[in-house]
């Protein structure tokens, strides 16, 4: 059964999904990555859906699923351009303690995606949710992340072959993006602004530096509750290797799954970030990675 759910802010309405059972259950609630994805996963007219084939497996496991539109995105009041790292974890703890008291609910585990990986920690910690489940997310400082793809994208150019290859690196392009990556970081740590135009962009520093001073280690230190961690190690978003280095208070189970990239997706040939887009494109119709969907199925069995 599914059903629509409002709940109210202080900027208006977020707007959300309930998979629920005809009795109460188990209660994941998807929080997603970064960007301005709404529930399903989806940016704009490019429907990925990854968040509604993951509410949808989840589901067929036997548990209640919550996913929502972000502030500003889909029926989600708000302006997305304003809304800073802290809006989000509000958000998500409103979420959780909204849901933890919905009479279809036993009890609440936190799945977070990516940039929702890196807040769930502080939500679980704020509304005493009983488990998590940390998909594609980082160990380590926001900044240092900011400046880990920054440099990753830089390799890359400096690796291209051919006359576009030479072009670039006679134009100083890989240095170019490095540099331009610290200016934008740096201008949005002088600024107070949420928001400002960046070559053309509105950036919103807000989230910048709210991130910049962020890291998730500090919370899962102080997770007690039992942890599921898995990244692919086609992943050219974060480091896959990351996933083995988180360390909580509770009990952890980490995986890297072989063949799965950001999306969650099974991905065969290797990732470049590059061209990330035209691959996450022809990846649209692929079904979750089925090892990502085995380990969860036993993991949520055991708690």
């Amino acid at each position: 059964m599914e059903r629509n759910v409002n709940m109210t802010r202080h900027y208006g309405e977020l707007a959300g999904t309930l998979l629920f059972h005809d009795t109460p259950r188990k209660t994941i609630v998807i929080l997603s990555g970064s960007g301005p994805s709404d529930r399903n996963g989806n940016v704009g007219p490019v429907e990925f859906n990854t968040y509604k084939k993951l509410a949808d497996a989840l589901y067929g496991m036997g548990v209640n699923v919550f996913r929502y539109d972000k502030q500003g995105i889909g029926e989600s009041d708000g302006d997305f351009n304003k809304v800073g790292l802290h809006d989000l974890i509000e958000d998500a703890i409103e979420v959780v303690n909204n849901v933890k008291r919905m009479p279809e609910v036993a009890s609440v585990i936190v799945l977070g995606h990516s940039e929702g990986a890196v807040i769930a920690p502080a939500v679980q910690l704020e509304t005493k949710a009983d488990g998590l489940i940390l998909l594609s997310g980082f160990n380590d400082s926001s900044k240092q992340m900011f400046l880990y793809q920054a440099d990753a994208l830089a390799r890359e150019i400096a690796r291209v072959k051919g006359l576009k290859g030479l072009f670039y690196r006679l134009t100083g392009v890989p240095k170019k993006v490095r540099q331009r990556q610290d200016d934008l970081l740096e201008r949005s740590l002088r600024t107070n602004v949420a928001s400002f135009k960046y070559r053309g962009q509105i950036v919103n520093a807000k989230w910048i530096r709210e991130h910049a001073s962020y890291d998730v280690r500090e919370r899962l230190d102080h997770v007690r509750v039992p942890l599921l961690a898995m990244t692919g190690d086609r992943d050219v978003q974060v480091p896959p290797e990351h996933v083995q280095t988180i360390q909580t208070k509770g009990d952890v189970e980490r995986f890297i799954i072989h063949d799965m990239n950001h999306l969650l997706v099974e991905r065969t040939t290797p990732h470049t970030l590059l061209s990330l887009h035209k691959e996450y494109r022809e990846a649209i119709e692929a079904p979750l990675h089925p090892e990502l969907l085995q380990r969860l199925e036993q993991w949520v069995n055991k708690q």
